[in-house]
C-alpha cells in the first residue's frame, strides 16, 4: 500500500527544488549621499540626495536591496555601501 502524500508536503518539496535551483548574482555599490552637518541642527533630518532614485533604477533592473553598511575609514571619511542581489539570468 502506497503512503498518501499530503498536498502541503508536495508543495514544500516543490519549493525546496525551486530554491535549490535558484542562482543569485550580487552587486555592491556605494550609495551617493550628501549628508550636510547643518541639517542635524534644530532636530532636522539629514538631507539624502538621489538615494531613492538610484535604488529605484536598480529595482527596475531586477536588483533587490539586501542590506546597507556604513563604512568609516581611518582618515575620517564615511560612506554607505548597498548590497543588492537578483536572480541570475534576469539582466
Amino acid at each position: 500500500m502506497k503512503p498518501k502524500i499530503s498536498a502541503n508536503s508536495e508543495i514544500a518539496q516543490a519549493q525546496k527544488v525551486i530554491f535549490e535551483m535558484m542562482k543569485w548574482e550580487y552587486k555592491v555599490v556605494p550609495i551617493k549621499t550628501r549628508i550636510h552637518s547643518a541639517s542635524f541642527e534644530g532636530g532636522n533630518k539629514p538631507v539624502l540626495e538621489d538615494v531613492q532614485s538610484d535604488l529605484n533604477s536598480f529595482g527596475k533592473e531586477g536588483w533587490e536591496l539586501v542590506s546597507v553598511q556604513d563604512i568609516s575609514l581611518q582618515d575620517g571619511r564615511r560612506f554607505t555601501v548597498a548590497y543588492l542581489k537578483r536572480q541570475r539570468g534576469t539582466e
